[in-house]
């Protein structure tokens, strides 16, 4: 007897319904859940971004915080697992929420937490919510800040450039660097939803809504990673597929390649020659003191594998210069290295090693722009400016189920 006709593998009809309606029910519960942590995560940081609301309770940060880590874990539990990737799920997420405490610095946890619970979720979907999200969060700072600064000018603050003093506007954002940084990131959402329709027109709309706004703000690291990445896409539009090899090997490695980088600037800062000390310097202040409050962090409190408290900003002297300790390490690489946590730096690095082989062109780019960014702003790996880290919550999933 045909083994499908057996009693034991007919299924009644009503089972076969259930099943059918069941289904359709948890993805749509699964991707509510995700878009609501997703939403209460961009709400949170970019309330903390603004200056329009100064005084907001902290009730509402905590609240949007749970809502956000909440909805995330009840989608991660959701989710379909082998018993291995389930427990290694589990172990990655107790020692990246470990030192999340430790270090007071919950953004990469909540950032993680959205990258992997995206099984079932469109990336496209997100990037496209984040581009509305952050567009809109742009034009509405723009217009009230012209709006203020031509009715009473005087309650209008600047950012002052290190050194020269320039004065920078930030559109009531907090920093010159956050505004363009939404700015900028705005444009690599729109490159990656529309690259196959990109054109020099497009592009060339981009670069002048980038100027116009540089003038302003003066973000020299924005506009240089912004340069780098539309002419890679301009050349792949001209030869498509000649770069793809340069770009695969930059999206897997140059992320590392910048942390080994950097670190070993800050670990061998006292055994260097004087020719080389010339060019740490020169280094150090293009980076605008980057490097030495990184080296001066290291040599007196040491490097940190899960993260340590931020240290309270003070006025110290260390090898014969005074300057100011910050609570914020400006730059990705070494944020992790002395404050924030190796460990974040290391799982980062094996999945862009891991997956960006299987990426495509657009998504190689997005992920060099991403470890680009990094050099100069430690929040990259915030999703709200930068979905970056998304494209790799979508190849987990998708190697995951790739037929074999």
């Amino acid at each position: 007897m045909n083994t499908l006709l057996k009693k034991e593998n007919i299924k009644p009809l009503w089972a076969i319904d259930r099943a059918v309606r069941i289904a359709p029910r948890k993805g749509v519960l699964g991707e509510l859940l995700y878009f609501v942590a997703f939403f209460a995560f961009c709400l949170k940081f970019t309330l903390d971004y603004s200056g329009l609301i100064p005084e907001r309770p902290e009730m509402l940060n905590t609240m949007l915080v749970a809502l956000s880590i909440s909805c995330s874990m009840a989608k991660i539990l959701m989710q379909r697992y082998t018993p291995l990737r389930f427990v290694m799920t589990m172990i990655i997420c107790a020692a990246i929420g470990f030192s999340a405490v430790i270090s007071t610095n919950f953004l990469f946890l909540l950032s993680f937490l959205l990258v992997v619970s995206m099984q079932d979720i469109e990336l496209e979907k997100i990037v496209q919510a984040g581009f509305l999200f952050k567009v809109v969060s742009i034009a509405v700072h723009v217009i009230i800040y012209i709006f203020v600064f031509h009715t009473n000018p005087d309650v209008i603050e600047f950012n002052f450039r290190a050194g020269t003093g320039e004065p920078r506007h930030f559109f009531f954002m907090g920093h010159s660097n956050t505004f363009t940084a939404f700015l900028i990131w705005s444009c690599f959402d729109y490159i990656y939803l529309k690259y196959d329709k990109l054109n020099i027109f497009r592009l060339a709309t981009m670069w002048v809504i980038a100027v116009t706004f540089f003038m302003f703000t003066r973000s020299n690291t924005a506009m240089i990673v912004f340069a780098v990445i539309t002419v890679f896409v301009f050349a792949d539009k001209m030869r498509k597929g000649y770069l793809d090899r340069l770009f695969t090997f930059f999206a897997k490695y140059l992320y590392i390649i910048f942390s080994l980088f950097f670190t070993l600037l800050i670990v061998t800062f006292t055994q260097l020659q004087e020719r080389f000390l010339v060019l740490w310097y020169a280094l150090d202040d293009f980076m605008t003191g980057r490097l030495w409050l990184a080296a001066h962090t290291f040599y007196t409190e040491g490097h940190t594998i899960l993260g340590r408290p931020d240290m309270p900003p003070r006025v110290v002297f260390w090898r014969g210069r005074w300057f100011d300790t910050m609570t914020i390490m400006d730059n990705h690489y070494l944020g992790n290295f002395v404050s924030y946590g190796i460990i974040n730096t290391v799982a980062v690095a094996a999945a862009l090693i891991a997956l960006c082989g299987k990426m495509e062109t657009r998504e190689k780019l997005i992920i060099i722009a991403f470890s680009l960014f990094a050099i100069m702003q430690n929040d990259v790996t915030n999703i709200v400016i930068c979905f970056a880290l998304l494209i790799l919550g979508k190849h987990i999933y998708t190697q995951e189920h790739r037929p074999t």
